[in-house]
């Protein structure tokens, strides 16, 4: 039983449901983030980040001396190279630790050389996970353990005096003969020092802002130059953008590449979370519904963005890529403002259609639930339980990630849908299955001191039953959104992060909530449409996921933003939880040792005619699309870019199941069955994998492996094992419900067609997930490497070498990134990036991206670059 529901069973079960909303805090006890995060090469070098731990005095140690902190680095940037931290004795001698992207591995540097074991870490681990880093010296046997989530990596020894005076640093530091600016992008938490096994200082970096941080055991302050506090990123919304657009606008989100867009009348303004870039396109062939009301849709089965008017039946559709809009369909009436305004919508797989619920307009709210089929393209209504689903608007609605199940919450209405027949704000929380048609209320939330209403969308978390929401007073124009975290079977929710300004002015106003799997945020979007102006005001916030609970204290300072959320009763109840948590559980929940995965890790995926994705993915899902009928919704998925990876077609992740053994043999058949090739002779398998056998026991063992595979491959479906005279090779079935991501780079690559924006951006998104079978090494298999190295980086320069730079200098930037990926020197990606960084006017960063790219050169060839940077930009 968890500590929530012990103080709940204890203690809540007799309080009102408005007061357990307080106490929902479980999750966000275990999700509870704090650490210090590092500013690294992305930025110049005075605002890259330092933690010097001894500012003052140095720490004077003898005997047995550890030193251990935890770490993650930041995924989504670039460049990955420099000082985890240095440790300097009586300012002579060194030992740093160091991390090298080109090998991907830390290094530990003992002096003036390299310790005899580097320490590799999985790039799921690595990025995603705290690990624990222990540094253990022994100054009187001048002895070296380095140990790693609790495993000894490196054995070595030190040259350090048997007593002395140790100054320590993280990231970059300006230390004499040992500064240095160089340092990754990484989270640092847990700093603790011991002495001959006794605690002597421990940094936590619990901070929340300051450039100041304490040891916990003796008061000694260290100082941090440009600190990140983790704690804040997932307190506090930051604007991520804002922008102006012309005329009426819409938004959607598409959650694979994790890009807002924004439609406004004359461009499409997209925001790419993973890399914080926005831009704008005129559109092409603009579409004529961008009427007041329509509403923007983006559809991960067909990979295109949607803008629909529902009064008209009119649809339109776009290529994010070229902002090229294409006639759907579309019913010309006299209709220019809609009686849909606020309706809730979200797309089916089942069906392959968009299901668009309730709404408001001339002076009626609806309960209707209209539906477009994207196939045939064809508009119908469907009934619906009107005594369950009562007419309103201002709802929020999100589906659980197999889009079987709606959930719709709140919203403004009436019984009868006619506004001068007592409207009201609606609290229950409505359960849809789409393949029913039915709904079922699930509960009703406690009724609030202050009224308030939902933005479009909820997030929604199946596995653990919640949701998590944006709500507001809609009874006042200068409003604020408020992130909540709800369950899905009680009527009981949690305030999370600080409030989001929003001017809410009825159909002038429109909020959004995205979540990103990759990049672990959530974005909250803002619209607000001036008419005097003809204009749209578009903002966008971001908080990192998952979100920290608001504490009490928070809402007694703030009783003006939303008073229903305290009053004495719930403190008192809150406080007597609190002091039996922390009188119970401190060193429990002090010492979380990794970050807790998300809630949305583990959710099955969904692929269409362009891409394999999800609606809800995890780090390790790509973005890669494939041919596939859009109505199919994909649930096996084989994935050889990054690190390996197999989904069942329940979207199970079975790789694990498959032994070092059964690996091999897969990938070995698999590579040299695919692209029309033969398979492998039984003696090259034996040759391969059994070499030490004789010929009865590499049969045996062959024998053996066979069944396990084909039994593995079972559970993938759409592929089998066969063996065609003398060739083992394994049959894929494109045609049904499967993704394979090599298949889609192999239908790229060997395309005689000319190579267009969208497959190199398709080719892109493919290999951005990391380099082909990252983490595994086979003798054979360094052929296949090298060879889609090579591959990749020709394709995307003959590309890059048909553009003009002036003209598309963003996407030039994107496919030098692409090549950087796998080539760090090359020479002609740093031309073309300086080249396009110059000529959009960002002189300072094509500055430092030279300089960063010539220490690179320095470091893999032993030899400068012979080019100057002038040079290279004439």
């Amino acid at each position: 039983m968890t500590i929530y529901r012990y103080i709940y069973h204890r203690f809540v079960r007799d309080i009102a449901y408005c007061v357990v909303a307080l106490l929902m805090a479980s999750t966000a006890i275990q999700a509870q983030t704090y650490g210090l995060q590092f500013v690294g090469h992305e930025d110049i070098q005075d605002s890259r980040t330092s933690l010097n731990l001894t500012p003052d005095q140095p720490l004077c140690l003898k005997g047995n001396v550890e030193v251990s902190f935890d770490l993650t680095l930041v995924p989504n940037y670039q460049t990955y190279f420099g000082y985890i931290f240095r440790i300097i004795q009586d300012d002579k001698q060194n030992l740093d630790l160091l991390y090298d992207q080109k090998s991907r591995s830390f290094k530990l540097i003992i002096g003036g050389r390299l310790a005899q074991s580097v320490i590799q870490i999985d790039s799921v681990t690595l990025f995603n996970k705290w690990n624990h880093f222990t540094i253990n010296w022994d100054l009187n046997q001048r002895s070296l353990l380095v140990s790693v989530n609790n495993k000894v990596i490196i054995k070595d020894h030190v040259t350090f005096n048997e007593s002395g005076c140790f100054k320590l640093f993280f990231g970059s530091n300006e230390f004499g003969q040992f500064k240095s600016k160089d340092l990754p992008p990484m989270n640092i938490k847990d700093i603790v020092v011991t002495e001959n096994g006794r605690r002597t200082h421990d940094w936590p970096l619990q901070g929340v802002n300051g450039i100041t941080t304490k040891d916990e055991v003796d008061g000694q302050i260290a100082t941090v130059k440009n600190p990140v506090w983790i704690k804040s990123l997932h307190t506090e919304w930051k604007k991520a953008d804002q922008l102006t657009l012309k005329g009426y606008a819409n938004v959607a989100f598409d959650p694979i590449t994790e890009t807002v867009y924004v439609t406004g009348s004359e461009k499409l303004y997209q925001y790419a979370v993973s890399t914080h870039q926005a831009s704008a396109h005129p559109h092409k062939n603009p579409p004529q519904n961008l009427l007041r009301g329509s509403q923007a849709i983006y559809n991960p089965f067909t990979g295109r963005l949607y803008s629909y008017f529902v009064d008209q039946k009119s649809v339109y559709s776009c290529n994010p890529a070229t902002s090229d809009w294409t006639v759907e369909t579309i019913t010309p009436n006299a209709v220019k403002v809609t009686e849909y305004w606020h309706a809730n919508k979200f797309i089916s797989p089942f069906d392959s259609s968009l299901y668009i619920l309730g709404g408001y307009g001339q002076l009626r709210y609806k309960n209707s639930i209209l539906r477009y089929h994207f196939a045939s393209r064809t508009w119908d209504t469907l009934s619906s339980s009107k005594n369950v689903y009562t007419p309103r608007y201002l709802a929020a609605l999100g589906t659980t990630s197999s889009i079987d199940t709606a959930y719709m919450i709140g919203g403004y209405g009436s019984l009868t849908g006619e506004q001068m027949l007592n409207p009201k704000n609606s609290y229950d929380l409505l359960e849809y299955l789409v393949r029913k048609n039915t709904f079922r209320k699930v509960y009703e939330l406690t009724v609030p001191k202050t009224d308030f209403a939902f933005a479009n969308s909820l997030m929604i978390d199946a596995k653990s039953k919640q949701y998590y929401g944006l709500i507001f007073p809609n009874q006042q124009f200068k409003a604020q959104l408020q992130l909540i975290r709800g369950s899905l079977t009680t009527p009981s929710y949690e305030v999370l992060g600080t409030p989001i300004p929003y001017s809410f002015h009825d159909i002038h106003s429109y909020a959004d909530l995205y979540y990103c799997p990759v990049s672990q945020k959530l974005i909250a979007v803002t619209l607000y449409q001036n008419e005097e102006t003809n204009t749209t005001d578009v903002k966008l916030y971001s908080i990192s996921f998952p979100p920290n609970a608001l504490n009490v204290q928070a809402h007694q300072e703030e009783p003006a933003t939303l008073p229903y959320w305290w009053f004495p009763v719930a403190i008192l109840a809150v406080g007597g939880a609190v002091f039996l948590y922390t009188r119970r559980n401190r060193q429990l929940v002090g010492k979380q040792p990794e970050l807790e995965p998300t809630p949305f890790q583990q959710q099955p995926l969904l692929v269409d005619n362009l891409t394999q994705p999800a609606l809800l993915i995890t780090p390790e899902i790509p973005t890669s699309r494939s041919d596939l009928p859009m109505k199919l919704a994909l649930t096996s998925s084989i994935f050889f870019f990054g690190n390996f990876q197999v989904l069942d077609h329940s979207g199970n992740d079975i790789t694990k199941s498959f032994t070092p053994l059964l690996k091999e043999l897969f990938l070995l058949l698999s590579l040299n069955s695919l692209g029309k090739q033969r398979g492998v002779a039984t003696e090259k398998l034996n040759e391969i994998l059994w070499p030490d056998k004789s010929g009865r026991e590499a049969s045996n063992n062959r024998s053996v492996n066979i069944t396990k595979l084909r039994n593995l491959l079972e559970k993938v479906e759409f592929c089998s094992l066969s063996k065609d005279s003398g060739y083992w090779k394994i049959e894929f079935n494109f045609n049904q419900q499967l993704y394979v991501d090599y298949e889609r780079y192999t239908a790229i690559i060997n395309d005689k067609t000319v190579l267009t924006k969208q497959a190199i951006i398709e080719l892109g998104e493919l290999t951005k997930r990391g380099p082909f079978l990252q983490n595994t090494e086979y003798y054979w298999l360094d052929d296949f490497k090298a060879d889609i190295s090579n591959k990749i980086i020709n394709t995307f320069l003959k590309y890059a070498n048909t553009l003009t730079i002036s003209e598309e200098p963003e996407l030039l930037i994107q496919i030098t990134n692409y090549i950087f990926d796998y080539d760090p020197v090359n020479e002609d990606a740093i031309i073309l990036k300086c080249k396009a960084l110059s000529l959009m006017g960002k002189h300072t960063l094509a500055k430092n991206t030279f300089e960063r790219f010539i220490r690179d050169y320095k470091a893999i060839y032993g030899e400068e670059y012979e080019q100057s940077f002038s040079a290279i930009i004439d």
